[in-house]
């Protein structure tokens, strides 16, 4: 089956849709929430994640818990290398051109994935299942209960995680100004 329409590439239309808010939140909201939201995945999930969609388009070529490790486990090094490189150019390493060049790489991989999503034939279309990957219909009504009481949970704790991690803590207020 070949992917033949755009509905099949929304994952990557996401990720460039994505990169270019992100760009726009930046420049009009510069201390807004989403700026922090939208922030964490576009450097440690898309360029990974572009970059596997680019490299294997084809179901057979990865499970989906590779996919997304390896997107992971990619980001954290591109992102680096990419920063290590601007800092050799006359840009250095400021927000525009870290912004600039991690966005150019998840927009043009996203868009060579796309192409070569065409071209694949049995391509990966990610799609997201939740009744059929929890067993939603065989539980009882107890289990959906605590089902969903765990996915609060969790959520929650991620939400409080971001928060913690991007919300500075208020440090001493000593200095170090005595007389020896």
């Amino acid at each position: 089956m070949k992917a033949k329409n755009w509905k099949s590439t929304w994952d990557l239309l996401a990720i460039v849709s994505l990169s270019i808010l992100l760009i726009l939140i930046i420049y009009l909201f510069p201390e807004s929430i989403f700026r922090k939201v939208i922030g964490l995945p576009f450097i440690m999930f898309f360029p990974g994640y572009s970059l596997i969609s680019f490299l294997f388009p084809e179901k057979r070529d990865l499970d989906v818990i590779e996919r997304i490790a390896l997107s992971f486990g990619l980001s954290i090094a591109i992102t680096p290398l990419i920063g290590l490189a601007l800092n050799y150019t006359p840009f250095g390493i400021m927000l525009t051109p870290i912004l600039f060049s991690l966005a150019s790489f998840n927009i043009v991989f996203s868009l060579l994935a796309i192409q070569r999503r065409f071209k694949a034939r049995d391509p990966f279309i990610p799609k997201i299942e939740l009744k059929k990957a929890i067993g939603w219909e065989e539980m009882s009504k107890l289990d959906k209960i605590l089902t969903v009481i765990l996915a609060i949970a969790i959520v929650t704790s991620i939400v409080t995680l971001i928060y913690i991690t991007v919300t500075p803590k208020q440090g001493e207020k000593f200095t170090e100004f005595y007389i020896l």
